[in-house]
C-alpha cells in the first residue's frame, strides 16, 4: 500500500514531531522479524461474541422508512478479549484466555469459534446470573448499518472472582506477561484488577493493558497502557488535539498511576509511545483504504505485547503495532493480522523481492482485495524449469492482459510427478525466487498437486492464461472459471524455446 509521508499532526507552534522515517522503519523490521521469539501470554478481560448479518437492500419496508435487509448469510467471530487472544495466535504465539460467559447458545457459539482459532475455552467461567456478551452487526455492500448489544454490565459476583484469580494464579508462572483486555462490561472489577497486577507484578511478569473508563487509576502499576484518544482525554479531564497536549495527558497519567509508558492510538495520526526518561515518540499512519476500524485496538495490544516480550525494545514494538494496525483497518471486522502478512508487507514496503512469494491464503486475500478494487487478475501456472526467453515472452504476454499476474508454480515433488525423477533442474526456492525477480510477476505460489485448480478456486481470476494450443475444455479450471465469469486465454509459445531442448543441448555439448 501507498505511505502517506505528508500526513502529519502539527504541534501548537506549527512545527511537527519527531517522526521515524518509513524506508527506515520497514527495512529495519523486515529484518529484525527474523529474530522474534514466540510467546506464551494470559489473555484476561472481556469476550465477547461478535455475529455479522450480512445481505442486500434493494426495497424499502411498507411497515416503516427503512431499508428491508435481505439476509443470506450469518457469521460468528471473535470480539474483545477472545480477539486479542486470536490475535496472538495468528502471530504464532500461545494464549491462555480467562473472562466470563452466561450458561447460554451464544457460550456455545463462542467455544466453537475459539476452537476454530486454535483457542480452548478452558478459561471462561461460565455464570448463570448474565448473558455471554454479543454484539450483531447488520452489514449491506460491506457497510455496517446497525449494531445491536446484547450484555450485563454489571459487577461479576465475588465467587467468579475467586475463580478467575485462581485461574490466574494456575497460569502466570508459564507466562511471560499479562494483558488485560478492558471493555468494562463488568468482569474487571476494581477489586480482581488490582490483584491480578501485584501476582504479576510480585512474579516480575509485564502487564500491558487496553484500558476503558474515565479513570486509568485502577491500572496502577503496570507496565505498558494503550489508550486511544478519545480514552486519553477522558482519563486525564484534558483535550489533546495536538502532540504536545497529548504528550502532557499521557505523561500526567504515568505519573499519576505508576504506569511504565504509554502507547497511545491516534487514529489518522498514527500512533505515539512515551517512556518515563525518553522523549516521545511517533509513528505516522499509513495510508490506506479503510474498510473497518473494528478490532484495531486488539491487533495493536497483542501485536506490541508479542514484539517486546518476544525480544524487541518498546520503540520497535510500537512500530510494528502500527504497521500490523494499518493492515487490520483494511480488513472487514476483527479478523486479525498474521505474522506472514505483517512481513510480506513490510517486504513490499522495504523493496524486497521475497514479498511477491506467497502462500495460498495470503495470495487469495490479495486476490480479493484486488477485485474489491476493479482490479483485473490474470492466473497461469507451470513447472518453469530452466527460465529462458520463451518463458519471459509467455510471462509478458499474459501480464498484458491485466493489472496483476499471479503464477501458480509447480513444487518440486509436483514437477517429479509431472516430468521424471531427474526434474527439477532447478529447486523451487530459485525456481521461485527467479520468477519474482520479474517484473511482469506479481506474486508466485508453489502448490503440491497434481494440478493448480484449487489456486484457481481461491484467487478467482478474470483471466485464465496457458500457453500452446489447448483447446478451451482441455484447460484445467474452464469449468471453474465460467461460474464467476472469467476468460480463457491461450498465448502460443515461441518455437525453439524449450526446457527440454535447452538439457538435450547442454548434454551434447562437449566436455571440458
Amino acid at each position: 500500500m501507498a505511505r502517506d509521508k505528508k500526513s502529519r499532526i502539527k504541534n501548537g507552534n506549527g512545527g511537527k514531531p519527531p517522526f521515524v522515517p518509513f524506508d527506515k522503519i520497514d527495512t529495519e523490521l523486515f529484518r529484525r522479524l527474523g529474530e522474534l521469539r514466540p510467546v506464551r501470554v494470559i489473555v484476561i478481560g472481556d469476550v465477547i461474541l461478535d455475529e455479522y448479518l450480512g445481505g442486500d437492500i434493494s426495497r424499502i419496508s411498507p411497515e416503516a422508512p427503512v431499508g428491508v435487509l435481505d439476509c443470506v448469510s450469518v457469521e460468528f467471530k471473535l470480539g474483545g478479549a477472545a480477539n486479542v487472544a486470536a490475535n496472538f495466535k495468528k502471530l504464532g504465539c500461545d494464549a491462555f484466555l480467562i473472562g466470563v460467559t452466561g450458561e447460554d447458545a451464544d457460550a456455545k457459539r463462542l467455544k466453537t469459534v475459539l476452537g476454530e482459532n486454535g483457542l480452548s475455552g478452558k478459561g471462561l467461567l461460565a455464570a448463570s446470573e448474565r448473558p455471554t456478551i454479543k454484539k450483531t452487526r447488520v452489514m449491506a455492500q460491506r457497510q455496517q448499518l446497525l449494531r445491536i448489544d446484547r450484555e450485563d454490565r454489571s459487577a461479576v459476583s465475588p465467587e467468579t472472582e475467586r475463580r478467575a484469580l485462581e485461574l490466574f494464579r494456575r497460569e502466570l508462572p508459564k507466562s511471560a506477561g499479562v494483558v488485560i483486555s478492558d471493555y468494562n462490561k463488568g468482569f474487571l472489577t476494581n477489586t480482581l484488577l488490582r490483584r491480578i497486577i501485584a501476582e504479576a507484578r510480585a512474579k516480575k511478569k509485564p502487564v500491558v493493558v487496553d484500558p476503558k473508563g474515565s479513570s486509568f487509576a485502577k491500572y496502577r502499576g503496570v507496565d505498558v497502557i494503550t489508550p486511544n484518544r478519545h480514552e486519553l482525554e477522558k482519563a486525564s479531564g484534558m483535550k489533546c488535539p495536538v502532540p504536545k497536549k497529548v504528550e502532557t495527558a499521557a505523561r500526567l497519567i504515568a505519573k499519576n498511576h505508576s504506569i511504565g509508558a504509554v502507547l497511545a492510538t491516534l487514529s489518522a495520526d498514527g500512533m505515539a509511545l512515551f517512556q518515563k526518561g525518553a522523549d516521545g515518540k511517533y509513528f505516522p499512519a499509513a495510508a490506506r483504504e479503510i474498510f473497518d476500524v473494528t478490532g484495531a485496538g486488539d491487533t495493536v495490544v497483542a501485536v506490541f505485547t508479542a514484539a517486546w516480550l518476544g525480544g524487541f525494545l518498546q520503540e520497535e514494538a510500537a512500530m510494528l503495532a502500527n504497521h500490523a494496525a494499518g493492515l487490520q483497518v483494511a480488513h472487514l471486522g476483527a479478523a486479525g493480522v498474521g505474522m506472514e502478512e505483517i512481513k510480506r508487507d513490510l517486504a513490499l514496503e522495504a523493496g524486497v523481492a521475497e514479498s511477491k512469494i506467497v502462500d495460498l491464503d495470503m495470495a487469495a486475500r490479495i486476490a480479493g482485495n484486488l477485485r474489491k478494487n476493479n482490479k483485473k487478475i490474470v492466473f497461469t501456472n507451470g513447472c518453469f524449469d530452466l527460465i529462458h526467453y520463451g518463458h519471459i515472452q509467455y510471462l509478458q504476454k499474459a501480464r498484458r492482459l491485466g493489472d496483476r499476474l499471479f503464477l501458480g508454480l509447480n513444487s518440486d515433488s509436483s514437477v517429479k510427478r509431472l516430468k521424471g525423477p531427474s526434474r527439477p533442474i532447478l529447486n523451487e526456492h530459485d525456481r521461485a525466487h527467479i520468477l519474482s525477480a520479474l517484473d511482469c510477476v506479481d506474486q508466485v505460489i508453489l502448490f503440491n498437486e497434481p494440478t493448480p485448480l484449487k489456486l484457481i478456486n481461491a484467487i478467482k481470476p478474470h483471466f485464465l492464461v496457458k500457453g500452446g494450443d489447448y483447446k478451451v475444455e482441455q484447460i484445467v479450471g474452464h469449468k471453474e472459471m465460467k461460474k464467476w465469469g472469467g476468460e480463457i486465454k491461450t498465448v502460443a509459445y515461441i518455437e525453439g524455446n524449450s526446457t527440454t531442448g535447452i538439457i538435450k543441448k547442454i548434454i551434447r555439448s562437449p566436455k571440458g
